[in-house]
């Protein structure tokens, strides 16, 4: 029976913790007082300086999220190319929307996507970078998208996209 219930946590474990509420740096906190009649007072204590680390997610670690930049485009009839910055942005809570200073350095795992839109094919190649601690927002990498047609609107010669994703790590959440 032991063995059962050891396992059912295990299982459930990471369920549990992801059904908590998240926490909010600039939540409210209630203190208590009680008179000299014996009457309890609750105040209301704003407290902004709760360290954002401390609050991130329930597992102590940030949440990522990878963006991608548009950083030039070029069109003509024959051809398009656009070139794209990929950076990675960590966040004390799941909604994305207080970013937060990595504490410790980490390792953050991502994918290179390769696709030939000619041929329908891709390839993908699995990657890791070495981030330092100190900023909430790193650059990754770049992909690009790059097509040439031939006089009639078809595909010639080249049609090919190079992206860039995230993939679960040590030290921080991607998931959403």
């Amino acid at each position: 029976m032991k063995k059962t219930f050891l396992a059912a946590l295990l299982v459930l474990l990471p369920l549990a913790f992801a059904c908590q509420p998240e926490l909010d740096a600039y939540s409210e906190q209630k203190s208590t007082a009680q008179s000299a009649d014996e009457t309890l007072t609750l105040e209301k204590k704003s407290s902004p300086s709760v360290d954002a680390l401390s609050v991130m997610g329930l597992a102590g670690i940030p949440f990522a999220s990878m963006e991608a930049v548009e950083t030039s485009r070029y069109e003509t009839p024959w051809q398009v190319s656009v070139a794209t910055d990929y950076y990675v942005t960590f966040w004390a809570d799941r909604a994305r929307t207080s970013p937060v200073n990595l504490g410790s350095a980490i390792q953050l795992n991502y994918t290179s996507t390769y696709y030939n839109y000619m041929y329908n094919n891709s390839m993908r190649s699995n990657l890791s970078i070495s981030l330092s601690p100190g900023s909430h927002s790193y650059y990754i990498g770049s992909g690009n998208y790059e097509c040439y047609y031939g006089a009639n609107g078809n595909m010639e010669n080249r049609c090919d996209e190079t992206w860039l994703s995230l993939r679960t790590g040590v030290g921080y959440d991607a998931s959403y």
